[in-house]
């Protein structure tokens, strides 16, 4: 099998997280790191054995692809001059905070004719996969509604994500993986009623949001917290000839018509970090592209104007 050369940007959490599954993958290989912290990149390049760079444009004569994985105010300049090098681009989520860096981006790498996939997860996630999966090969019918609600405690008062014009707070930074989900299900979100709160004193970006939205058919919601002491989660999928829900242990449980119901036991499937491989190698439209992206942050931005109008906002 061909190799794909991958580059890591970024050397945080998530920049570790991709450049070890990278390391570790058949089909590609990892030929770099890059963070302007010298310490962080030579750290993670010691310890999985490629170079480290301070500039990231030193990386992009030896890659097919970056994975980018600077914060999203951090992002704009790295996206561009990646596609303005003619290099493959996954960035990680949310695109951007605001829809002209996201116009700025995407129209710099489709100007490039370069992939640009996000790391909306979620996709390649059991069970939300299989739920998407069984959806649309038709199996549960038409679309009555579909939900993922995720309390995830998270105290972002020393960190970055507790700085909203940083994160775009809990909406955008968390709760768009499960609005990135509801819309690969029911499609173009229509109408977007929603209410961001801040729940902890001296708490400085949103950390609940809760949203319905109206599909060209049938309905969707999120329901997700850094907020409570609590954490839980609880996706599922109704349409008109069955449905499947998924409980807090990860069981799914699935039903048709008047059948039997169903535990349905996951099997793993392609990694984010593989498709975007393979995205490069076979010259296919990623799963989630940036223009996905956008319409995630779109969705976001109208559910913080309906927080604070109390209205409903058309998309």
């Amino acid at each position: 099998m061909e190799q794909v050369k991958i580059g890591i940007i970024g050397c945080g959490g998530m920049g570790t997280h991709h450049a070890k599954t990278i390391h570790a993958m058949e089909g590609a290989s990892l030929v770099g790191v890059a963070d302007m912290i010298d310490e962080k990149a030579t750290a993670l390049a010691n310890e999985l054995g490629t170079e480290a760079h301070t500039d990231f444009h030193e990386l992009l004569p030896h890659v097919d692809g970056v994975m980018v994985c600077t914060p999203p105010f951090e992002r704009v300049d790295v996206v561009i001059g990646c596609a303005e090098a003619g290099v493959h681009i996954f960035a990680e989520k949310p695109i951007a905070l605001d829809l002209a860096t996201a116009d700025q981006m995407l129209a710099a790498t489709d100007r490039a004719n370069v992939i640009m996939m996000t790391g909306y997860v979620l996709r390649f996630t059991h069970p939300f996969q299989i739920l998407h999966d069984t959806f649309a090969a038709g199996q549960l019918g038409r679309l009555v509604n579909c939900w993922s609600r995720r309390f995830m405690p998270f105290d972002t008062s020393e960190r970055w994500y507790g700085d909203q014009a940083k994160s775009g707070g809990v909406a955008l930074d968390f709760a768009s993986h499960d609005i990135d989900w509801v819309r690969w299900v029911g499609g173009e979100v229509q109408r977007v009623f929603g209410k961001v709160d801040r729940v902890r004193p001296g708490i400085m970006a949103d950390e609940h949001v809760h949203a319905l939205f109206t599909f060209t058919e049938g309905l969707g919601a999120i329901d997700d917290s850094w907020a409570p002491g609590l954490g839980i989660s609880s996706i599922g999928l109704v349409g008109s000839e069955g449905a499947m829900i998924v409980g807090a242990d990860g069981e799914i449980r699935k039903k048709i018509g008047d059948g039997a119901e169903e535990i349905i036991t996951p099997e793993p499937g392609e990694t984010i970090q593989a498709h975007f491989a393979r995205c490069i190698r076979d010259g296919l439209t990623p799963k989630v592209t940036g223009h996905d992206a956008r319409q995630v942050l779109a969705t976001v931005l109208a559910i913080q104007e309906s927080s604070q109008t109390g209205e409903a906002v058309a998309l």
